[in-house]
């Protein structure tokens, strides 16, 4: 009886192996934490192909004329953050965006990433590294009933919208920035947003498209300020290796077959 049993172990276990094997790609292995974006200066982080990465704003429909405007705000930051008074203080800034609306209602302020300047400027998201786990934020409120959300894009052309949550005990009021001064706001990326295909190479990233302010319909929205700062990700750059794991990274393929997937 016991060598039958023991036989039947066996064999649910050499089913099982291979399946945990079959997904060990989605095991989160290798943490780390990234700076997207600083706010430090305009321009200040650059595309994988180098140009630089410009914000602009864009107010709906009952913007007053002239707004949203943006700004760097020179020598701020949060406290929690850098401290009182840190070494490298007079490099340090943070992105302010002044709102003023016609009216009350569902308004929004889209704070968008994008390469050129002025009348050159096209938005472009922005490429996020390795699988992301976790994004953040900080968040300069001044008591307004507004919430804000960060919005993806996956290697399908998906759109994905998460509202950020304070990261603060107790209670978690989901998007409202209804608070005074500096916060840290996060998402926790679920784990059905796709980040990996079956084919080699497995990775498939997110992509940031913008940063949404919406502002409650009771809410006053004659003027307002709001500042960002230090954009960060938590993400897994595990990659199960296999015999012939250096033909799936991107550098070999465009050294084999150039850039666009074809002969040079």
């Amino acid at each position: 009886m016991k060598r039958g049993s023991l036989f039947i172990l066996g064999l649910i276990l050499l089913i099982i192996l291979p399946v945990g094997s079959a997904f060990g790609d989605e095991r989160t292995l290798k943490l780390e934490s990234r700076v997207i974006e600083s706010f430090d200066a305009p321009g200040d982080i650059t595309y994988e192909d180098g140009t630089s990465v410009y914000w602009q704003v864009r107010g709906s429909k009952f913007s007053m004329e002239g707004y949203p405007r943006m700004a760097y705000a020179p020598e701020t930051w949060p406290i929690d953050l850098f401290g009182k008074n840190p070494e490298n203080r007079e490099s340090l800034q943070t992105f302010g965006i002044n709102g003023k609306f016609l009216r009350q209602g569902y308004n929004t302020i889209e704070v968008i990433p994008g390469q050129g300047e002025g009348d050159d400027w096209v938005e472009k998201p922005i490429p996020l590294p390795g699988r992301i786990k976790m994004f953040d934020f900080w968040v300069w409120g001044s008591n307004y009933n507004y919430s804000i959300e960060a919005h993806f894009m996956d290697y399908r052309g998906i759109t994905h919208r998460f509202e950020m949550v304070p990261a603060v005990e107790g209670r978690r009021y989901s998007g409202s920035i209804n608070f005074s001064g500096w916060r840290n706001m996060y998402i926790d990326i679920p784990n059905y947003v796709k980040q990996a295909q079956s084919h080699k190479p497995n990775y498939e990233g997110l992509s940031l498209t913008k940063i949404v302010i919406r502002t409650h319909p009771e809410e006053a929205v004659d003027n307002f300020y709001v500042y960002l700062d230090n954009l960060k990700v938590l993400t897994d750059f595990h990659e199960s290796f296999y015999d012939g794991f250096e033909l799936s990274a991107e550098e070999k393929i465009a050294e084999i077959w150039g850039t666009e997937g074809g002969t040079e």
